[in-house]
């Protein structure tokens, strides 16, 4: 399971809150966009995430936007 439901906050499997709603763009974050994705992490994966996301040339912000409904991150890094 990857996250639980608490009130408002969901929970990673490791306890830690998904508090960053993660957004990958694809064609760019300007209204053309062709895709974006968005998913919940913690801090820790964010940051993570972000910098590999970043060096491979993907557009990804990072905001405290979590909502219910967000899919967790799928991956901490984009390297196997």
């Amino acid at each position: 399971m990857s996250g639980l439901s608490e009130g408002t906050a969901r929970i990673s499997s490791v306890n830690e809150a998904l508090t960053h709603r993660v957004t990958v763009y694809f064609g760019g974050p300007e209204d053309g966009a062709e895709l974006a994705m968005e998913y919940a992490a913690t801090w820790a994966e964010a940051s993570r995430f972000t910098m590999d996301a970043v060096h491979e040339g993907l557009t990804v912000t990072v905001d405290g936007r979590i909502r219910p409904g967000l899919r967790r991150l799928p991956r901490i890094t984009l390297r196997p």
